[in-house]
């Protein structure tokens, strides 16, 4: 189950992997598995799938002119990913992200075609499309309003609190990341991130050893809350 930043739980992520299972193994699929570091989709590949994390874990990236390279999203066992390519309609396109396997994972491929038939006799499954599509759109939002307004520390302790509840959710224990992912997930430098996790520990707000983080979320949750209340 996932916590909002007061603490507040809520129960769509625990709906969420039953109702991508349910919604989308039940459409033709292939099944394939990728090691980690693998490729799964690359930029100006052709848009005409959508995946679905049967096991493992996806990161999401996208990259500037210059090469350097953000990650979007970590994407857990029962979540969707690629789902751009049902912007789109029946229409291809070209991806303009990347998605790279973080572990040996397992994924479901779906063909944007076979979603869209099957839609015509399932509306419930247009209304699914629809809700990927404003829960990606919602996720760009809070990052482009982290990135404005937030510094290091605050989007660091943002990305660790909502991570925990993804991996929480696929039935991890812990956030398995390194200090380079980090970085990369909040728009920083690895060393950055590595001077901050020090203060965090330090002030009893996560645990971490051998690139397993678990953070400490009453304590997290807490002190962001209180930090929003003194910005009023």
């Amino acid at each position: 189950m996932t916590m909002s930043a007061n603490g507040v739980k809520t129960a769509a992520a625990d709906q969420r992997p039953a109702q991508s299972f349910l919604s989308l193994t039940s459409l033709p699929h292939d099944v394939r598995t990728f090691w980690r570091g693998s490729a799964i989709y690359s930029p100006d590949d052709w848009a005409t799938r959508i995946y679905l994390v049967i096991s493992g874990r996806v990161k999401i990236l996208r990259a500037s002119a210059s090469g350097q390279q953000k990650i979007i999203s970590i994407r857990y066992r029962g979540d969707v990913f690629g789902e751009l390519a049902l912007a789109g309609g029946a229409v291809e396109a070209r991806r303009s992200d990347e998605a790279v396997a973080l572990d040996t994972t397992r994924v479901a491929l779906i063909r944007v075609e076979d979603f869209w038939h099957a839609t015509r006799h399932d509306p419930a499954l247009a209304q699914y499309a629809l809700g990927c599509l404003t829960m990606r759109l919602e996720e760009a939002h809070r990052q482009i309003g982290a990135l404005v307004f937030d510094d290091n520390s605050r989007r660091l302790m943002r990305a660790l609190f909502d991570l925990s509840g993804e991996a929480s959710r696929a039935g991890e224990a812990s956030l398995r990341l390194t200090h380079e992912e980090l970085a990369g997930l909040i728009g920083s430098a690895r060393e950055v991130v590595t001077g901050l996790m020090l203060d965090l520990r330090r002030r009893g707000l996560i645990d971490y050893k051998r690139g397993e983080v678990c953070p400490c979320l009453p304590q997290l949750a807490r002190f962001l809350e209180e930090e929003e209340l003194s910005r009023e």
